[in-house]
């Protein structure tokens, strides 16, 4: 080891393309893309398919969970998460 300079196995002189940095960046770009298509399904679904028991008539469960999707963004995409799980799997739908 020569003073100040610490070569790493295999010692390459430029950043290797995979390294923490981008794979922080890969999981936010899927995180916003998941996100996208979370917001859009929730625009796109009728009032009648948010079943909440807690709610009277779930008049404002779509603006509820829209708003909870977008300010998610900003605290680890835990909105669309739970969209997902909630809503979108969460009452099989009654085929006839």
């Amino acid at each position: 080891m020569v003073m100040g300079f610490v070569c790493r196995f295999p010692c390459w002189p430029l950043r290797p393309w995979w390294d923490f940095e981008a794979g922080i960046t890969i999981l936010a770009i899927a995180g916003a893309v998941f996100s996208l298509v979370m917001l859009i399904d929730c625009l796109k679904r009728p009032p009648a398919k948010f079943h909440n028991p807690l709610t009277k008539k779930g008049e404002y469960d779509k603006l509820i969970w829209a708003v909870a999707i977008l300010l998610s963004l900003y605290f680890y995409f835990i909105g669309p998460v739970a969209y997902f799980f909630v809503v979108k799997r969460g009452k099989p739908e009654k085929t006839q």
